[in-house]
């Protein structure tokens, strides 16, 4: 995502698959995330998925205020950490 030329964003979509959305932390609580994340659910096929890191509290609320919920299923990155998927419902 570029606004007015530079750089403030990117999102990956493969599938259903919603991945590497990323803003700019200078950028971040602009809304930027939101517009990112709906223009990768209108490029899903089927239904929208993602995962997030279980201690990314403002991702999570980013997906759930945008209809996400937790599917059940889990991924553990190390010990003491896990991904979490979601799913729009």
């Amino acid at each position: 995502m570029l606004v007015e030329e530079k750089p403030v964003g990117i999102v990956s979509v493969s599938n259903r698959l919603i991945e590497d959305l990323y803003v700019v932390p200078d950028k971040q609580n602009m809304g930027y995330g939101s517009k990112l994340l709906q223009f990768a659910m209108k490029e899903c096929v089927g239904t929208p998925t993602l995962w997030i890191l279980e201690n990314n509290t403002g991702a999570e609320r980013l997906y759930r205020r945008m209809g996400f919920r937790e599917t059940g299923r889990i991924h553990r990155v190390t010990d003491g950490l896990a991904e979490i998927e979601f799913s729009q419902v």
